[in-house]
């Protein structure tokens, strides 16, 4: 299908495509990598009024510089004009899958569908059910028969937490009616660990550690709190997961305090030292793998880099607790890893970046497609009141710190955490406003003085939508001040809320002695007994919750650790002065800003920027201050400013 559907679209041969696209089939990456890499330019409006800019500024269209126009409904709602000069093509699903039934066809995710393109096809229809566990099998790796036993449901669960690609609610709740006729999963809350990796987690760790102290004990140290169990200690085919759960972060060893006699299957999940030690070299040979990977292939996916960053921000975050003993080896094999990713990463990124931000349906790629994925959740009717909340400048290693300790403390919320690009440069004044607003730079960021406030282009995003303003309010929180704000977040008329916090940003910009000094911070800020804490925070959260908000949390940007190697002197000609990246209206005048710091990349022409702009950044980890400071900042290409943390958060209750 891939090739088929790609040769409609020959380099040089029309200016303007219009594409009646319902089902999205355009909207798979390695498709829209191919297309932008002939030269299409994709341009998605559902606004008539963005709609006719955005092709205004595309113009002129030309063989040489072609777009490709996509609509989900019919090319005759399309300008005129633009429909009588077009080349039109309409795409369907029943062209490329003739006997898998069509509502089922139709809840897959653009790369679900780009996958299902490379399996064999049946050879004669399927009905709905038949289509469904063709899917599950072909797509999901779910085989129905062998996960009648626990260990192959176990090994499934384990893989499909550590991808990046949902199960559609349609296929998932036909698995869990599947699952459930067996015998062996009466009580088992099947959905719940399908849709919850930490209760996944958290179940797989409890029956170990009992499997473990029972092994020692030779009788059951406590009954499971869930009412169903793992019997690794009489299963020898759960004992053979052992080795992939440890590595996969599912199991952490369990410490023992000296030298006994256990079965050999436990031994990969028991350890005599610091656990955390055995974790990081599992780590460290991880993200050399990742890397490995990424090098024999620069035209990964964003998948491969979600996992690698993943990894990466956990890796960072144990490296840099002062009280674990890391050796020599471990150090070095860190640092080899730090000089490898940044120029990996900035080659990835400048060829991806902007065919990734073209398509911001059905799953967001940009952060400013997170309000469009909001609308579109609400038009399919899977929420009606949302609270998304901004953590400025919460990197995704602040995440991993933040949600570990609120999942602990929240044992009902459901956190399901993705990732998403910022904005270029990765700075708030663009990248959270890009956020809020749901638009580009090159919609917002010609003058950066005399733009409308981030509350009103909020209320202004949602009153396309059909929302009456007066329910649609973005609130700075000031939670670290003597400001009662408890009224104004009580407003019952608002259902659609947009709050700002920016403590993590305000503890990166504080932090004078390096990312230590910030996630040390931050582990103050979660602490109960310190003040000011995250406790206020976590309490609105919750009432939102329990008022039947849908909770977004999302971050602007990320944050690194950066060395001064000296600030350019160039008067009035810059923009915006940062410690990591300097905005020029004239490329010419970052041009000559370049010649005197040669280690320095200018990001512009991506397609998300306004035209005249270019950002002038310091490669690697520096930083535009005095020569030798260690800043903590933001504002570049790293792979810790560039992907952030979007999380969903729902509060249902757990057995």
């Amino acid at each position: 299908m891939l090739q088929r559907l790609s040769s409609l679209f020959p380099s040089h041969s029309h200016p303007i495509t219009l594409v009646s696209d319902p089902d999205r089939l355009l909207a798979g990456e390695t498709l829209i990598t191919e297309l932008t890499r002939r030269g299409f330019q994709f341009v998605e409006e559902d606004d008539p009024v963005l709609l006719r800019h955005r092709i205004e500024e595309a113009r002129p269209f030309t063989l040489d510089q072609p777009i490709i126009l996509t609509t989900t409904g019919a090319l005759e709602d399309l300008p005129y004009d633009l429909y009588q000069s077009a080349h039109r093509i309409k795409l369907s699903l029943h062209q490329y899958f003739p006997n898998l039934a069509y509502p089922v066809l139709q809840t897959l995710h653009p790369d679900h569908i780009e996958k299902l393109e490379t399996r064999p096809q049946p050879v004669q229809p399927l009905s709905r059910q038949k289509t469904i566990e063709f899917l599950l099998r072909e797509i999901f790796n779910a085989d129905l028969l062998s996960m009648r036993q626990p260990h192959a449901l176990i090994t499934w669960l384990n893989d499909y937490h550590h991808q990046f690609s949902l199960l559609p609610d349609m296929l998932r709740n036909s698995l869990v009616d599947r699952l459930n006729g067996y015998s062996d999963y009466q009580e088992w809350n099947i959905d719940l660990l399908i849709q919850d990796e930490q209760a996944f987690r958290s179940f797989v760790q409890q029956e170990w550690e009992k499997s473990v102290e029972q092994s020692i004990s030779g009788r059951q140290i406590k009954e499971s709190q869930t009412g169903y169990f793992i019997h690794f200690e009489c299963d020898p085919q759960l004992q053979d997961l052992v080795p992939g759960l440890v590595r996969r972060g599912t199991i952490q060893p369990l410490r023992i305090e000296k030298q006994i006699s256990l079965p050999s299957w436990t031994r990969t999940g028991v350890t005599l030292v610091d656990a955390r030690l055995q974790r990081l070299s599992t780590l460290l040979e991880d993200a050399n793998q990742q890397i490995c990977v990424i090098k024999s292939d620069l035209q990964v996916g964003r998948n491969v880099w979600k996992e690698l960053a993943l990894t990466w921000a956990e890796l960072c975050s144990m490296i840099l607790q002062t009280d674990l003993a890391t050796d020599r080896k471990q150090k070095e094999d860190y640092r080899n890893i730090l000089r490898d990713i940044d120029p990996l990463f900035t080659t990835w990124l400048r060829q991806n970046y902007t065919a990734l931000g073209a398509q911001r349906l059905p799953t967001p790629h940009h952060v400013h497609h997170i309000p469009h994925y909001l609308s579109y959740l609400r038009n399919l009717g899977k929420l009606d009141k949302v609270v998304l909340l901004v953590l400025d400048g919460l990197s995704l290693m602040d995440w991993q710190v933040v949600s570990a300790v609120w999942s602990q403390r929240h044992a009902d919320w459901k956190i399901r955490t993705d990732l998403v690009l910022s904005q270029i440069p990765t700075i708030t004044s663009i990248s959270r406003y890009a956020l809020i607003s749901g638009m580009r730079p090159a919609d917002f960021a010609n003058d950066m003085d005399q733009r409308i406030s981030e509350a009103r282009v909020w209320e202004l995003f949602w009153s396309r939508d059909g929302v009456a303003e007066a329910a649609c309010k973005l609130l700075p929180l000031y939670y670290d001040r003597q400001i009662d704000q408890l009224p104004e977040l009580q407003n019952p008329r608002v259902n659609f809320w947009c709050l700002i916090d920016d403590t993590t940003d305000k503890l990166a910009h504080h932090a004078t002695l390096g990312t230590a000094d910030q996630q040390s911070s931050l582990r103050l800020w979660l602490d109960p007994n310190h003040h000011p804490n995250s406790l206020p925070l976590e309490a609105q959260l919750d009432a939102y919750l329990d008022q039947g908000y849908t909770l977004f949390i999302a971050s602007d940007h990320g944050h690194v650790e950066a060395a001064g190697v000296g600030a350019p002197s160039e008067g009035l000609v810059a923009q915006t002065r940062g410690k990591r990246v300097r905005i020029y209206k004239d490329r010419l005048a970052a041009l000559r800003v370049q010649n005197a710091f040669a280690e320095t990349i200018i990001w512009d022409n991506d397609g998300l920027l306004p035209d005249q702009m270019s950002a002038l950044m310091p490669e690697g980890r520096n930083a535009f201050a005095p020569n030798g400071e260690v800043v903590v900042t933001h504002g570049g290409v790293s792979i810790d400013e560039v992907i952030v943390p979007f999380i969903q958060v729902t509060k249902e209750s757990k057995l």
